[in-house]
């Protein structure tokens, strides 16, 4: 192919972590365990976040080929050894399982398992490292294999076992036979679990049945003793935990709540909808006794100035340096110049004011940040009629409406690239226009809202969220959304507003749609201090996701307000999101707020109030 005719490829392209060799995973990561120090320290811990967040990405650095090129060191010296644990797309997870539920027999039997899938994924990970093969002593694996592993499988007769030490046996020979053996555990198992759908009689299970205490801790125990093997912990890399049954989970949590995190250390990570904290004897795991718990959304969403916006920087700059691009972030995502000269002006007039005295802020800065944005996009849906023109361009826009989620980066930027690609054709790309990004992230928004949502509704398996469920979401979402923007284009004192929490007791049906608007993405869940601050204690807030701030035509660089709703008036937005915003508004114009008392809906006591300063928002 002509040199000219190459396809060009973007520097966006998101790849599945597990298909990342070790030297490209090492390129394009970004040191985050100054964040999340207890992932690379021992101990069980728990990575909780949405998809894209970057968990995945994070477990596929801690692997043992990537630490060998960052440490610049043999696989022997390794400090600790990373195994990935995918949980995803595994068999174990079936609902064919169920039919062992209410039995005794189901802990046993899906522990045995688990057990089974992990010790797979363990050799399999270790023959697929050369620079593990070549490192451990074939003749000290043969008498692991004879002396410790052989006798873990006593008395079942689980395939071909490798004759006497006199035999030459390489090291790789070895780790195939042990995962040889253990794949016809795991296989024996799995037939039986697909013969449950063919009888309605219980059949006798005959295969081995392995448990954590007595097989993979004393397994586990004996590789460091291997010549050539790392010497310190084994961190179990559970990828995906969510996907697990219920009572998978707590056959998890039950070896989590065991005393072995300093040689295996349980890494789990988890979407928000991980099923359960209890352990099969119903026990508890509690945080930090048993393990520690890393929420990375509230990391980056209470950063979203400072750690976060880093972050993005570097992932981009990593990125485009890969595809011989060396520009500043800010210039291959620009503003709109005249836009931001518009903003630029009206801020001015702001400081101007405090000059003189008439300012509503503490510091010369404080209006102009606050209001001068809100004030333009006012302006455009005032007498110009134009709101939809705003634009959503410029490097820091992005990261905000990315909303701590840097696959709500990556996806739009790539769609960027692509389409700046079809304009310039064979020029190389240095910069995305700002029209380009507008358009893309107000696509990006509706496809979030509408077309994934759609999708949902269409799931038919009996895990799928109910219909009427992702109605009531929607309709509280765009209630919301529409709320924020009558705040938006107000006189209030505080009108860039992204969040909410709720003034009274929160019903069960609201609070089961929140939970499934922060388990899908829509919100992410932090917590501030009570509306009554003389009982004290802190009360869970709800910040919507900044990716849909174009749909209503939001400012995104911001969340400094947040309002107090009552539950019922969540309850009449998942109905009808329209009537909400009719008992909001009134004769136009949006009530006065006096005293943080806000009578805004008949029949009502104190429904709304609106606060402010995102320091407050983070405690």
């Amino acid at each position: 192919m002509p040199a000219d005719k190459k396809i060009r490829k973007n520097p966006f392209q998101i790849t599945t972590p597990e298909d990342l060799t070790a030297q490209e995973t090492v390129d394009l990561f970004v040191d985050v365990f100054t964040d999340f120090p207890q992932i690379i320290d021992p101990g069980h811990g728990f990575l909780m976040g949405p998809r894209g967040v970057g968990k995945s990405m994070m477990f596929r650095y801690l692997q043992s080929d990537c630490q060998c090129i960052v440490g610049k060191c043999s696989f022997s010296d390794l400090p600790f050894l990373g195994i990935y644990i995918p949980i995803k797309n595994e068999s174990f997870v079936k609902t064919e399982l169920k039919r062992l539920d209410d039995r005794h027999a189901s802990e046993i039997f899906n522990e045995h398992l688990m057990i089974s899938h992990i010790a797979v994924k363990i050799f399999d990970s270790l023959i697929k490292n050369d620079r593990a093969l070549s490192a451990i002593n074939a003749d000290s694996l043969f008498d692991f294999y004879r002396n410790t592993f052989i006798p873990l499988l006593y008395p079942y007769d689980l395939g071909i076992f490798l004759e006497s030490k006199d035999k030459i046996y390489g090291s790789m020979q070895i780790l195939e036979n042990i995962m040889a053996i253990m794949n016809q555990a795991y296989r024996l198992a799995s037939r039986y679990t697909n013969h449950l759908s063919f009888t309605n009689d219980l059949p006798v299970y005959d295969g081995p049945l392995f448990d954590y205490q007595d097989f993979l801790v004393p397994l586990l125990s004996g590789l460091p003793q291997v010549d050539g093997f790392p010497k310190g912990t084994l961190y179990l890399l559970i990828d995906d935990a969510h996907f697990l049954s219920e009572i998978q989970t707590c056959i998890l949590n039950s070896w989590i709540a065991t005393r072995t995190s300093r040689k295996i250390s349980f890494k789990v990570s988890s979407q928000y909808n991980y099923k359960s904290y209890y352990t099969v004897t119903g026990a508890t795991i509690d945080s930090p006794h048993d393990y520690t718990e890393m929420d990375m959304t509230t990391v980056y969403t209470s950063t979203i100035k400072k750690t976060y916006k880093e972050r993005i920087r570097k992932i981009v700059e990593k990125r485009l340096a890969l595809e011989g691009v060396f520009v500043p972030v800010e210039e291959f995502f620009p503003d709109d110049a005249e836009q931001e000269e518009q903003i630029h002006l009206i801020a001015e007039g702001y400081r101007r004011k405090h000059d003189i005295g008439e300012g509503r802020g503490f510091y010369r800065s404080d209006d102009a940040v606050r209001y001068a944005r809100p004030d333009f996009i006012r302006d455009l849906a005032g007498t110009r009629k134009s709101s939809s023109t705003y634009s959503y361009s410029g490097f820091d826009q992005l990261v905000h409406l990315s909303s701590g989620i840097v696959r709500y980066f990556l996806e739009p930027a790539h769609a960027m690239y692509s389409k700046e690609v079809a304009e310039k054709g064979s020029q190389k790309i240095l910069s995305i226009s700002p029209s380009i990004q507008n358009s893309v992230s107000r696509k990006e928004a509706e496809k979030f809202l509408f077309s994934e949502l759609e999708k949902y509704k269409k799931e038919g398996h009996e895990e799928a969220i109910p219909k009427e469920d992702i109605e009531y979401l929607s309709n509280l979402v765009q209630g919301l959304g529409g709320l924020f923007r009558r705040i938006l284009l107000s006189d209030r004192s505080e009108r860039k507003v992204f969040s909410m929490a709720i003034s009274d007791k929160i019903s069960s049906n609201v609070e089961r749609i929140i939970n499934i608007g922060v388990n899908l993405g829509f919100f992410h869940r932090s917590t501030i201090g009570r509306k009554d601050r003389k009982s004290g204690g802190r009360t869970q807030l709800y910040v919507m996701n900044r990716r849909l701030a174009p749909i209503w035509n939001l400012d995104p660089t911001g969340f400094a307000g947040y309002l107090f709703l009552q539950n019922t008036v969540l309850e009449e937005g998942m109905e009808n999101p329209q009537s909400m915003l009719r008992r909001v508004e009134k004769n136009g114009h949006l009530h006065e707020m006096e005293y943080h008392q806000l009578n805004l809906f008949d029949g009502y006591t104190t429904p709304i109030e609106v606060y402010g300063e995102e320091d407050e928002i983070n405690g």
